[in-house]
C-alpha cells in the first residue's frame, strides 16, 4: 500500500512538471522578427534579428537603420537601450542584429567575417579553425552592403542617409575596416574597443592606402576604448584608439566628424553597454 502511494505521489509529481514544462514558452522581445539570408558573397546564411520602433504601426515616418554584429549579445543589449532611450533620449530607429553564420562555430564564423587579412599565427585569435578561416571581412562587408542595407530598405521605412554601425571588438576591427575601404557603406560609425593590434595593426596600413588616393572620408565617427586592459592578453586597446585618432586627423579628411573617448574604470569586457549609449546618444541625439 505504501509503496502504491509513493507511486501515485510520484507520478503526480512527474505529470505536473511535464505541465509546468509544457506550459513554458520562449521569450521574445517585442516589436521582432527574425528573417534569414543567403549571403551571395560568401555562400553562407544567416539570421536578420529586427526591431522595429514602438511607434512604427502608427506613424510614416522613416527611421535610422542600427546594424549590430556579434548579435548574440548586441542585439539584446540594443534593443534595451533603444526601448529605454528612443524616443526619450535618442531618435526611435530600426534596429538589426547579424547572426554568426548558421550551422558555423562562432569563432569561426566571426574571425573569418571580421577580419580582413588571412592570419593563422594569430595569437588572439580564436581557435586554430578560427585562424584558418580568417581575413573575409570583404565578402562579409559585400553582403551587408549588397543585400543587408538593400533588403532593409525595400522592406521597412528606413532614412538613407542615417544608417549606422555598431561593433565592438573584433566587431570594431570590423567597422575600422569598412572605414577605410568603404565609407560609404554607412553614415555614422560606433566602433567599441577595436583589436587594431589584429595582423600587426594592419588596418593603420589600409588607412595609409585609402589616404593616398582620397581627401574626404564623410563619416561620423565614435570610437571608444576601455584603458589598457591586463585581462585581454595586455593588448593596449587604448593605445591603438588614440594612434588611429591621431592617423585620422592627420589627414584633414573633409567630412569626417571624429569623436574618440577612452573610459575609465571598464575593461574590455565591460565596456560595451557604456560604449553603445554614448555612442547613440552622439550619433542619433532626439531632436527637439
Amino acid at each position: 500500500m505504501k509503496k502504491m502511494v509513493f507511486g501515485l505521489l510520484l507520478s503526480s509529481v512527474i505529470l505536473a512538471n511535464t505541465a509546468y514544462s509544457e506550459e513554458l514558452s520562449a521569450f521574445s522581445l517585442p516589436n521582432s522578427e527574425v528573417r534569414t539570408i543567403h549571403a551571395n558573397s560568401n555562400k553562407k546564411n544567416y539570421e536578420l534579428y529586427i526591431q522595429l520602433p514602438s511607434s512604427y504601426k502608427n506613424s510614416t515616418a522613416s527611421y535610422p537603420l542600427i546594424i549590430v554584429n556579434d548579435a548574440i549579445y548586441a542585439f539584446p543589449m540594443a534593443s534595451g537601450v533603444m526601448q529605454f532611450m528612443g524616443g526619450q533620449v535618442i531618435q526611435e530607429a530600426v534596429l538589426v542584429g547579424i547572426s554568426a553564420s548558421k550551422g558555423d562555430d562562432r569563432g569561426v564564423s566571426r574571425t573569418r567575417d571580421y577580419t580582413p587579412t588571412f592570419s593563422p599565427m594569430e595569437k588572439s585569435g580564436h581557435s586554430s579553425a578560427s585562424r584558418l578561416a580568417s581575413g573575409h571581412a570583404k565578402e562579409y562587408v559585400n553582403f551587408i552592403a549588397d543585400q543587408v542595407i538593400p533588403l532593409m530598405q525595400k522592406k521597412y521605412r528606413i532614412d538613407s542617409n542615417n544608417k549606422i554601425f555598431v561593433g565592438h571588438s573584433f566587431g570594431g576591427l570590423l567597422g575600422s575596416y569598412i572605414l577605410v575601404n568603404r565609407p560609404e557603406v554607412f553614415d555614422r560609425y560606433i566602433i567599441g574597443s577595436p583589436s587594431l593590434w589584429y595582423d600587426n595593426k594592419v588596418i593603420f596600413e589600409m588607412e595609409k592606402k585609402y589616404a593616398e588616393k582620397h581627401k574626404t572620408l564623410r563619416a561620423h565617427v565614435m570610437i571608444y576604448a576601455d584603458q589598457n586592459d591586463s585581462s585581454l592578453n595586455n593588448k593596449q586597446m587604448a593605445n591603438d584608439a588614440l594612434a588611429f585618432e591621431k592617423a585620422l586627423r592627420s589627414r584633414n579628411y573633409t567630412g569626417l566628424n571624429l569623436q574618440v573617448e577612452i573610459i575609465k574604470d571598464e575593461n574590455h569586457h565591460s565596456v560595451f553597454p557604456g560604449l553603445l549609449s554614448r555612442g547613440l546618444m552622439a550619433a542619433i541625439p532626439l531632436k527637439k
